[in-house]
């Protein structure tokens, strides 16, 4: 019902009834002691998924995110707190939906998918079309986050995070980009990179993109 809120963390949401929004919010429904859900775990085919309660320490401190994703991990060590990253959830990231949020970037530059479900059956979203606006996503009201899914082939790229704010911890970002390269014999073959902060929902930069092709 829309008066009920499913959480992990909750550290916007709290924040949120706080400052009085969300007045018609009475109930939090907490998941975050359901067991199982907190692992990072790779798959036979390289692909790692994500739980919907990993928060963002066990992210920046992850073996497997720290050889195969780099900028999820320097992302994620970069936001709010100690308290923050210990309680918030890199799912909760997707789910508020800011484009100044900091792990959105890095998980589109990876090409993550996310998976949806509901009493119905699940569907798969690239973290690319999750978005519709300023805190606006395409989950349906009677939907969950079940889990991340970074694809094997992020493997093949170098990333990069980066991210401009007004002092150096627990700051917004003014701006946060995250770039992934795929090289041979030092020269790029392949290119993203995502930009937050800057417009509605995180974008691309395909021009940008382009024009870094074949270079060293």
């Amino acid at each position: 019902p829309e008066e009920r809120r499913i959480v992990a963390g909750a550290t916007d949401l709290i924040l949120e009834l706080k400052r009085g929004l969300h007045k018609n919010v009475t109930t939090l429904i907490d998941i975050s002691r359901i067991n199982g859900l907190d692992s990072i775990v790779s798959d036979s085919e390289g692909n790692i998924h994500i739980g919907p309660l990993v928060t963002h320490n066990q992210i920046a401190s992850a073996p497997v995110i720290r050889k195969h994703a780099m900028c999820l991990a320097e992302a994620s060590y970069q936001v709010g707190s100690p308290q923050i990253r210990n309680r918030g959830t890199i799912a909760g990231n997707i789910i508020t939906a800011s484009p100044a949020n900091d792990t959105i970037p890095p998980l589109i530059a990876l090409g993550a998918e996310v998976i949806l479900i509901n009493k119905d059956g699940q569907r798969t979203v690239k973290v690319e079309n999750m978005f519709k606006g300023v805190r606006k996503t395409v989950l349906e009201k009677n939907e969950i986050l079940k889990e991340i899914i970074i694809p094997a082939d992020s493997a093949q790229f170098q990333t990069a995070f980066y991210k401009f704010a007004l002092r150096n911890a627990q700051a917004i970002s003014l701006v946060n980009t995250a770039v992934a390269l795929k090289m041979e014999n030092d020269h790029i073959v392949d290119a993203i990179i995502a930009i937050g902060a800057v417009a509605p929902t995180v974008i691309r930069l395909p021009g940008l993109e382009s024009v870094i092709l074949g270079k060293t």
